[in-house]
């Protein structure tokens, strides 16, 4: 029990830093990254709880969802890259000069 406590403490906290880092930055990546912590959080919680009570197709679940979450972080650090060879920057208020360039 008291690792499943300790699991929980641990996704709270990593979901406490994932929710600063979206509310107060402006850079793309770090909005990205934090947005990140904020879903493997929710996924350590629900991982954890389904060890601790044994029920195993969460875990199998949980997988899927790390696994889709990976295909979305490579698919952002291939936007992110997409927009700084474009803009030269990566500010999301400045984006808007690779539309108007063409």
């Amino acid at each position: 029990m008291v690792g499943f406590y300790i699991d929980a403490i641990a996704a709270i906290i990593l979901f406490g830093v994932g929710l600063y880092g979206v509310t107060s930055k402006s850079d793309f990546l770090k909005i990205f990254f934090s947005l990140e912590m904020l879903l493997n959080a929710v996924i350590l919680l629900l991982a954890s709880a389904a060890y601790h009570f044994g029920l195993t197709r969460g875990l199998a679940i949980a997988y899927v969802v790390i696994v889709i979450a990976t295909l979305e972080a490579a698919a952002g650090v291939l936007i992110f890259i997409l927009a700084n060879r474009m803009t030269g920057e990566v500010i999301p208020d400045h984006l808007d000069k690779a539309v108007n360039d063409e």
